[in-house]
């Protein structure tokens, strides 16, 4: 389990809200024990914590053994059709199904305390074409607050994410970006313009600003998207998702969240696959002295801060990439 935690205060040094964050790599075995009627527990046996960026290469199959899926921690039956590590790239083929409102998809995370900058390499094609075939057809990074239920106890209204996808929508052959928030299961979307292929995506939390970010081989990055979500806990599931073949799903399952959820369509087209070549978990680098002079003097408001000002709109993208230290360095 990997979390971003703020180290202990030094005794004699003034710290505030914005003191040094340590990236620490906590494995961990979880037992699952789901109990039909009570909600499911964890015991959690903490091995090593490691300072230190973690850069998933994914040149070991037993890579996935640090990962969780999101089936498996809140007890859903799997509706992933493949999940594999071949020749150094993970793959991950799902059977039909979407992240929207009350709606799953196939998910696995790490767990990640504090802010932090998570990029990944991803390709997402057909079974057999450059492109999936399947309508709503996309994979890629995604942030994710834990539920406190599970497919036994499930409660709507209580999904709160937002991710970063690249794939097709509608129509079928065009390459897009989809950027989504969801706020207690209330979807807000967005669709850009992509391009087929390999594409980095990265997604920095700084306090309740996540910023979205996407480049192409040799390129600089650019910013895609800014959500300011000030309720989103310290600890979140971040991790990657693909999902697929929405436009095909049978319209009783589209209009019932819990039969949706508990029911793996195998027989509903899902042309899709998601390659990932690389992940990498990391802290932001933040240019405290430019975020700074970005802050009105003398103004006193709730949660006005640095974090609050990366996600506003009066600071433009370019101030952004500068303050996040992007574009500067090889990445």
């Amino acid at each position: 389990m990997l979390h971003l935690t703020r180290l202990p205060a030094i005794p004699g040094r003034k710290e505030n809200n914005h003191q040094t964050l340590a990236l620490q790599l906590l494995f961990s075995f979880t037992l699952l024990l789901p109990l039909w009627g009570t909600s499911q527990q964890k015991t959690q046996h903490l091995i090593k914590p490691v300072l230190e960026t973690i850069h998933e290469t994914f040149s070991d199959t037993s890579t996935l053994q640090a990962w969780h899926t999101f089936h498996e921690t809140e007890a859903y039956e799997s509706k992933i059709k493949r999940l594999s590590i071949e020749k150094g790239k993970l793959f991950l083929q799902p059977y039909a199904s979407g992240w929207y409102a009350d709606y799953q998809a196939p998910y696995i995370f790490k767990t990640v305390e504090g802010d932090f900058d998570v990029q990944a390499k991803v390709m997402v094609t057909g079974m057999k074409d450059s492109l999936p075939q399947s309508e709503w057809s996309l994979g890629g990074l995604m942030v994710r607050e834990a539920k406190s239920t599970t497919a036994v106890n499930w409660q709507p209204r209580m999904e709160n994410w937002l991710f970063l996808t690249t794939g097709i929508a509608q129509p079928k052959g065009h390459p897009v970006f989809e950027v989504k928030s969801t706020y207690n299961s209330s979807s807000n979307l967005k669709l850009r313009p992509a391009k087929a292929g390999w594409v980095y995506l990265r997604i920095v939390r700084v306090q309740a600003s996540f910023l979205l970010m996407y480049r192409y081989e040799n390129e600089n990055w650019s910013v895609l998207e800014r959500f300011y979500r000030p309720l989103l806990p310290q600890r979140l599931q971040v991790g990657i998702t693909a999902y697929s073949g929405w436009n095909d799903i049978p319209e009783n399952f589209q209009a019932d969240p819990v039969l949706f959820n508990r029911t793996v369509l195998q027989g509903v087209n899902a042309d899709m696959l998601l390659q990932v070549d690389d992940i990498k978990f990391a802290l932001p680098t933040v240019n405290q002295e430019k975020l700074q002079k970005l802050v009105q003097k003398n103004f006193v408001a709730p949660y006005y801060t640095g974090g609050n000002l990366l996600s506003d709109y009066a600071i433009s993208n370019d101030d952004v990439l500068q303050i996040l230290r992007v574009n500067h360095v090889s990445n």
